[in-house]
């Protein structure tokens, strides 16, 4: 049998990092409150998305002891010119965006693209302002959290291929 090599695993990552990368959010369900569900590996899209932020930054990162990027494991990254097998993903929300609503679902996605005659520049989008979703990557169901117009919600993952 064929074992994918780490220059294959990079190719995989230069492919995915020339495409658009959103982190889309989502309030799920309610039902998810009281007992957590865990999240399939075969969804398509989040099962009740508020909108998506295209990612602030896109870089390629590597395992260091002494890196800046830490993940919940432990594992910490610091971030290289790459290209490598990892993606660092940052996607920093403004203020407004989904201001009073309750999140439960993150999805990033790739090659999403928005709906024609939005105004230039243009960086978060609702479901009815995207054309075509793209293909979603992640999947992560959180604790229920209300989004607070008064805090800039940071997100960071570091994606393997």
């Amino acid at each position: 049998m064929a074992t994918l090599q780490d220059d294959g695993r990079i190719a995989l990552a230069m492919a995915m990092a020339a495409q658009p990368v959103h982190l889309a959010w989502g309030r799920g369900l309610p039902a998810w409150d009281a007992v957590a569900e865990p999240e399939p590996s075969n969804a398509t899209a989040l099962v009740d998305e508020v909108g998506r932020r295209l990612a602030t930054f896109v870089g390629y990162v590597q395992p260091d002891a002494a890196g800046e990027i830490e993940l919940p494991s432990g594992s910490k990254y610091a971030v290289v010119a790459g290209p490598t097998r990892w993606l660092y993903v940052r996607v920093v929300f403004n203020f407004e965006d989904a201001d009073g609503e309750t999140i439960r679902e993150l999805g990033i996605t790739f090659g999403a693209a928005p709906v024609a005659g939005l105004p230039a520049g243009q960086r978060y989008f609702t479901p009815a302002q995207i054309a075509e979703p793209g293909r979603l990557y992640t999947l992560e169901r959180v604790p229920a959290f209300t989004r607070n117009g008064a805090v800039r919600q940071t997100f960071e993952y570091v994606l393997p291929f």
